[in-house]
């Protein structure tokens, strides 16, 4: 069994292909079993001029535009290490695979073989209940699972698609859905019900910019309020401010591998000199914080950057990195 994933730039102008720029898989014996063996590969982008909004926020974008690794190549490296298996797996069972004929068919080449695809995704959403389609990184977080790599990097969402298939039950498995299911919400994570003194808040900043606090890793490992061990947050959760302005209050859920899981809040505020000052706590929950934090869920989300064990790796995502010349 192969669980696979794909990175590619959407198509935008009269070439019609999501040209792929990143092929990333894991294999097991079965769903939910330990990874045997990984595989990943970096595309060297040759067919569109610019990349779409979220090709330039992939996290290892100037890998792809470094490599060497035309399709075709990195095709047949894949279809190597396959070894002829023909069970596949993924999270969503249908975009990554209809990326993969596609390419296939624009470089006239056969493709990989694929009789079955189980999709992951599905059977997460049949297992807690919700008629929505769950993202990868909310699925992570539900499961409690800690976020050591960065997110749209293709293996290493291959490695956390395996590691919460192991969740995952025969009967999600088995599911396939007779209608669409009416949309429910995602159950919260269950918190923590012990109880622990008052908290001191910490102080993160100044520093430049809104993003620059929520990215700050003093701000990024509150203290479990027990043990005191330190967790981690790889993304905040906001309700959506009136009028376009900057959200000043932030939420997420960090997990102890002992105690459980608790709320984090970090409130923000500009200062005189035009940087920003973050404090953040860990608070008592109450009806009223757990209220405000099922609002944020409901809102926007940032995700934290600088985060991971490959963030030297990272491109600025203030300009993308052009494309080959003779691309």
């Amino acid at each position: 069994m192969i669980i696979l994933d794909l990175e590619w730039n959407r198509s935008y102008d009269k070439k019609p292909l999501d040209e792929i720029l990143q092929i990333g898989a894991v294999r097991v014996e079965e769903i939910g079993g330990p990874i045997v063996d990984t595989f990943s590969v970096f595309i060297r982008p040759t067919v569109h001029k610019r990349f779409d909004p979220g090709a330039r926020k992939l996290p290892e974008l100037q890998a792809s535009v470094q490599s060497t690794v035309e399709f075709p190549a990195a095709l047949e490296r894949f279809r190597a290490w396959c070894g002829g298996e023909t069970a596949f797996a993924a999270w969503g069972g249908g975009d990554d695979f209809k990326a993969l004929r596609q390419n296939c068919e624009y470089w006239k080449i056969p493709p990989v073989p694929v009789e079955t695809v189980c999709d992951l995704q599905l059977a997460f959403s049949y297992l807690v209940g919700t008629g929505q389609q769950v993202a990868l990184w909310r699925a992570v977080e539900y499961c409690g699972i800690p976020d050591v790599f960065d997110y749209h990097n293709a293996l290493y969402d291959a490695m956390y698609t395996a590691v919460v298939a192991r969740w995952l039950t025969p009967e999600a498995l088995a599911y396939r859905p007779e209608k669409r299911a009416k949309n429910r919400r995602l159950p919260s994570p269950r918190l923590s019900k012990l109880s622990f003194p008052k908290q001191p808040r910490r102080k993160v900043g100044p520093l430049p910019s809104p993003e620059g606090v929520l990215n700050a890793r003093t701000g990024r490992q509150p203290a479990c309020p027990v043990c005191g061990r330190l967790g981690s947050v790889s993304r905040w959760s906001y309700p959506r401010p009136k009028g376009g302005a900057v959200p000043l209050n932030y939420y997420a859920v960090f997990r102890c591998r002992e105690h459980g899981r608790f709320l984090c809040r970090m409130t923000l505020a500009p200062r005189e000199d035009g940087t920003w000052v973050g404090r953040r706590s860990v608070p008592a929950i109450t009806p009223g914080l757990t209220r405000e934090y099922e609002a944020a869920r409901q809102g926007g989300a940032h995700v934290c950057r600088g985060g991971g064990k490959r963030k030297g790796r990272r491109p600025s995502e203030k300009k993308a990195p052009p494309l080959p010349k003779d691309a």
